[in-house]
C-alpha cells in the first residue's frame, strides 16, 4: 500500500484515482480505447515515484513501453517461472511481464489470470497494472463477447476513450468493434457519429465500459486533452452525466502534466 504526503504532487493520477486509499495492493484492470498503454505505464511511473514497486502486465496482447519513454525492465518467461523470475528482480522501479509465445513484432504476450494473482501474492509488489482490452488503437470501442479479460483478483477497473474520437463517423476506421457500440445503443442511424452523449452511454454502460465490473471501484479516463481539450472536456461532462461520478481529463503522453 502507496500511502505518501507527497502522493498529489508525485502521482497525479495515483491520487486522482484514488489509488492511495486502497489498503493492501492495487490491481488495476484498464480497458477500452485511446490510452490503455500510456495509462499503465504511467501510473507504473507514479509508483515508481513513490518509492514503490510497480508490475505491468496483460491479460491480452499488449504494447511494451509508448513511443519515446524509456522501456523498463522486460522479464519473459514461462508462465509458471514468472513470479519466481519477478522475485529475483530489481526491487524498486518498473517491471514488465510477458509470457513467451510468439507475438506479432512489438508486442508482448499475455498472462492467464491465475499467474496475476501470483504476482500480486509476492512480498514488496505495491501494485500491478493490467492491460485488460484490446482496442486496435482505435480511441474508442465497446467490448466483444470475450471482452474484457478482468483478472478475479483485480481491485479496480479503469475505462480509457480518447478525445480525438469526437464527432467522427461509427466507422470501424475510428471505432473497435462499432457492431457492439450499435449493440448497446439502439436506434443509431446508419450515418451515426461518436457524438458526447453515444461515448458516455457506452462508457457507462453494464455491456460496455463496466462490463465485468462485479462492484468493483470504476472510473473513466478521458484521454488526449492535450490536442483535443475541448473534445477532451465535453466528453468527460457528459459522462459524469451518465452516472459515473470519477472521471479524469489527461494527457497521458506527458509525463509532466499527465492530469489536466
Amino acid at each position: 500500500m502507496i500511502r505518501n504526503a507527497e502522493a498529489p504532487a508525485r502521482a497525479p493520477l495515483w491520487h486522482a484515482l484514488a489509488l492511495d486509499e486502497f489498503r493492501g495492493v492495487p490491481v488495476v484492470a484498464v480497458v477500452g480505447g485511446g490510452g490503455k498503454t500510456s495509462l499503465v505505464y504511467a501510473l507504473a511511473r507514479e509508483v515508481a515515484a513513490l518509492g514503490g514497486r510497480a508490475i505491468v502486465t496483460g491479460t491480452t496482447r499488449f504494447t511494451p513501453a509508448p513511443h519515446g519513454w524509456p522501456m523498463p525492465p522486460l522479464i519473459e518467461a514461462p508462465p509458471a517461472e514468472v513470479a519466481a523470475r519477478v522475485v529475483r528482480a530489481p526491487g524498486a522501479g518498473t517491471l514488465v511481464v510477458a509470457g513467451v509465445e510468439p507475438q506479432p513484432a512489438g508486442r508482448l504476450a499475455p498472462l492467464v489470470p491465475e499467474a496475476i494473482a501470483e504476482l500480486v501474492g509476492l512480498g514488496g509488489v505495491d501494485a500491478v497494472l493490467v492491460e485488460a482490452d484490446g482496442s486496435r488503437a482505435r480511441p474508442f470501442k465497446a467490448p466483444g463477447d470475450h471482452e474484457p479479460v478482468i483478472p478475479a483478483c483485480a481491485t479496480h477497473v479503469v475505462a480509457v476513450v480518447g478525445a480525438s474520437v469526437l464527432g467522427q463517423p461509427l466507422d470501424e476506421a475510428h471505432v473497435h468493434r462499432p457492431e457492439c457500440v450499435r449493440a448497446l445503443v439502439s436506434g443509431l442511424p446508419a450515418d451515426a457519429v461518436c457524438d458526447a452523449s453515444l461515448i458516455a452511454r457506452v462508457l457507462a454502460h453494464e455491456g460496455g465500459g463496466r462490463k465485468h465490473l462485479e462492484g468493483r471501484p470504476f472510473a473513466v479516463v478521458v484521454n488526449q486533452a492535450d490536442s483535443h481539450p475541448g473534445a477532451a472536456q465535453a466528453i468527460a461532462e457528459a459522462i459524469q452525466q451518465a452516472g459515473v461520478a470519477r472521471v479524469l481529463v489527461a494527457a497521458l503522453r506527458d509525463s509532466e502534466e499527465p492530469l489536466r
